[in-house]
C-alpha cells in the first residue's frame, strides 16, 4: 500500500506474469490474448500456465511478477505520515498531519475507521499483534484506543461481486475458505456456490423433466392398464431410496464407468431417442391389421427393442470410431484438442444421479393431474375422430398444465435443496463453468461440508448462515411463482 501527499492511499499487488511462446504454425488464443506463430508474449498469469501445459505448441517460461495498482481506497484528509499494517487480516492503519487515523482493508476495499486522535500530526503508529488496538503518537502524547473488527473481509462488494486477492492475475469470484498457511486470505464470494447450485440443478431438470412428463403422459393417456399398475409403484419406490445411497453409486460406481466410456455414453444418449421416434414411426406404418392383432403390449415393445438395436450397433462401432477419431482416448482429445478438462465427477453424474432423484417427484404429481383429467372429455375426444396421441397432446396436457407445472417447480425445488448426491458426486470444485465436464460445489454441500469445522461467531459461521438464507429464499420464490403461474393456468384453462 501507498499513502500520496494528496491524501490517497492506494494499495498495489504483485501479480504473477508468465512468458508463452508460439512454437507452432497456427496463432494461439488464450484468455483474450492472440499469439502469432514464432512470438513470445509475457502474460498475466491467470491460470494460463495450466490450460496450456498440454499445448505442444506453447512454450512456458516464468517471468517476473509486476507490481500493479488494483484499487484507490477513499481519500483522507490532510497528508498522510505513517502507516502501520496488521500481521493479519489484510487491514492497515493510515495517519494524518490532522490528527486522523483511518483503518482500511486491502482486499475489500473498505475504510472501517476515520476518526480524530489528536490535534496536531501523527508522528508513529503501530497496530496490536491481534489487530485488535493501535499505538500512536503526536508530539509528546501517547494515544492508545481498542479495535473492534470482527469482520473486514466482508461485505456486499466481497460477497457478490469480482475481487482482485493477491496472488491473482484479475479480479475473480472465489470461494476458498481454508488454506495451508496463516498468510492464507479467506475468500468469500457466494456467487460460485449459487452457480453450481444453478448449474447443478439445470442438469437435472433437462434430464428428469423430458423423461417424467413423457413417462407421465404415456402411463395415465397411451399404455395399457396393466402397465400403469407396474410402472407406477416401482417409479414411487424410487423415491424411497436414500439419496446417500444414490450419491454413494454415482461417485463410487457410475463416475468411473462414464469416464471409461465416455464417448459411448454420449453416442447413447443422442441415439437412444432417435431409436425410440423412428421405431414409433415404423411402427405408426405397419397395417392396421397387424397391429391390432400384435396388440397393445407390442406397441410398447417395439420402442424398446429399436432403442436397444441401436444401443448394441453404437457398442459395436464406438471403439473403433474411438480409435480413428480420437486416438483411442476421448477424454484426453477434449482436453489436448478441445481445451475442455474432464473431471471424473462432473456435471453428468450429478445430472444423471440428481435427475434420478427427481423423477418420482415430478412423474407422480404430473402422473395425477393426467389422471385428474375427466375421462368423459377424453371420450368426447376419441368420439369426434381424434387419436389418442392427438387427445393426450391437444385436451389433457393443457388441461392439466398447472398440476405439471407444480410438479415441475416441486421438482425443481428438490433438486436446488439436494446436498447429499452433490456432495459426493459433484467433486465440490466451486468453478465458473458451464461445462459438463466440470463438477460444481453448491450451496447445500459448502454448508454441510463447512459447517462442523466454521468457529462460531466468525466470519465463514456468518456466511455460511447468509447461504442458507439465500438457499431459504431460493425456494420460497419457487414456491409463490409455482402457486401464481398455477393459478393464472387455472383460470385459463377453466380449471377450479
Amino acid at each position: 500500500m501507498a499513502a500520496g501527499a494528496d491524501g490517497s492511499v492506494t494499495v498495489g499487488f504483485s501479480v504473477p506474469h508468465i512468458s508463452v511462446t508460439n512454437t507452432g504454425s497456427k496463432t494461439l488464443r488464450i484468455t483474450g490474448f492472440t499469439i502469432d506463430p514464432g512470438k513470445t508474449a509475457v502474460l498475466p498469469d491467470d491460470e494460463i500456465g495450466s490450460r496450456l501445459a498440454a499445448v505442444p505448441s506453447a512454450q512456458l517460461k516464468s517471468a517476473p511478477a509486476v507490481m500493479t495498482a488494483v484499487r484507490t481506497l477513499p481519500r483522507l484528509e490532510g497528508t498522510p505520515t505513517a502507516i502501520a499494517p496488521s500481521p493479519r487480516k489484510r487491514g492497515f492503519l493510515v495517519a494524518t498531519d490532522t490528527g486522523h487515523i483511518a483503518l482500511f482493508h486491502a482486499t475489500s476495499g473498505r475504510r472501517l475507521i476515520y476518526e480524530s486522535f489528536a490535534d496536531g500530526p501523527i508522528t508513529a503508529l503501530t497496530m496490536a499483534p491481534k489487530a485488535n488496538g493501535l499505538v500512536a503518537a503526536s508530539g509528546p502524547q501517547v494515544i492508545r484506543a481498542a479495535i473492534d473488527n470482527p469482520h473486514p473481509e466482508t461485505s456486499l462488494k466481497t460477497l457478490f461481486m469480482p475481487v482482485w486477492y493477491e496472488g491473482y492475475a484479475r479480479p475473480r469470484l472465489v470461494w476458498q475458505s481454508t488454506g495451508g498457511s496463516d498468510a492464507f486470505e479467506p475468500k468469500l464470494s457466494v456467487v460460485p456456490l449459487i452457480f453450481g447450485t444453478l448449474k447443478a440443478t439445470f442438469y437435472a431438470m433437462i434430464i428428469s423433466i423430458p423423461l417424467a412428463l413423457l413417462a407421465a403422459l404415456y402411463v395415465s393417456q397411451l399404455g395399457p392398464a396393466w402397465f400403469r399398475s407396474v410402472v407406477k409403484p416401482i417409479v414411487e419406490l424410487m423415491a424411497a431410496v436414500p439419496s446417500v445411497v444414490v450419491g454413494f453409486l454415482a461417485a463410487l460406481w457410475l463416475a468411473p464407468r462414464l469416464e471409461q466410456a465416455l464417448l459411448a455414453a454420449i453416442a447413447g444418449m443422442i441415439s437412444m431417442p432417435i431409436a425410440v421416434v423412428l421405431s414409433l414411426g415404423l411402427w405408426k406404418i405397419l397395417p392396421t391389421a397387424l397391429r391390432q392383432r400384435l396388440g397393445g403390449a407390442a406397441e410398447l415393445l417395439v420402442p424398446l427393442f429399436g432403442a436397444t438395436v441401436v444401443l448394441s450397433l453404437v457398442a459395436l462401432v464406438i471403439q473403433p470410431l474411438e480409435n480413428t477419431l480420437f486416438g483411442g482416448d476421448f477424454t484426453r482429445w477434449l482436453f489436448t484438442t478441445a481445451g475442455f478438462r474432464y473431471d471424473q465427477r462432473n456435471s453428468l453424474v450429478v445430472g444423471i444421479a440428481l435427475g434420478f432423484a427427481v423423477i418420482p417427484v415430478i412423474f407422480t404429481l404430473a402422473e395425477d393431474a393426467f389422471s385428474a383429467v375427466p375421462r368423459s372429455l377424453v371420450n368426447a375426444s376419441r368420439a369426434l375422430g381424434a387419436t389418442r396421441w392427438q387427445t393426450a397432446r391437444s385436451l389433457v396436457a393443457p388441461a392439466a398444465a398447472a398440476g405439471v407445472f407444480s410438479a415441475i417447480v416441486l421438482g425443481l425445488g428438490r433438486a436446488v435443496g439436494e446436498t447429499m448426491i452433490v456432495l459426493m458426486a459433484a467433486g465440490n470444485t466451486p468453478l465458473l463453468d458451464l461445462s459438463p465436464f466440470n463438477g460444481m460445489r453448491t450451496m447445500s454441500a459448502a454448508i454441510a461440508v463447512e459447517i462442523p469445522e466454521a468457529p462460531v461467531g466468525a466470519t465463514l459461521f456468518r456466511v455460511l448462515f447468509l447461504t442458507g438464507f439465500l438457499l431459504f429464499g431460493f425456494t420460497l420464490v419457487l414456491t409463490t411463482l409455482a402457486d401464481q403461474v398455477g393459478r393464472i393456468m387455472r383460470r385459463k384453462y377453466g380449471a377450479q
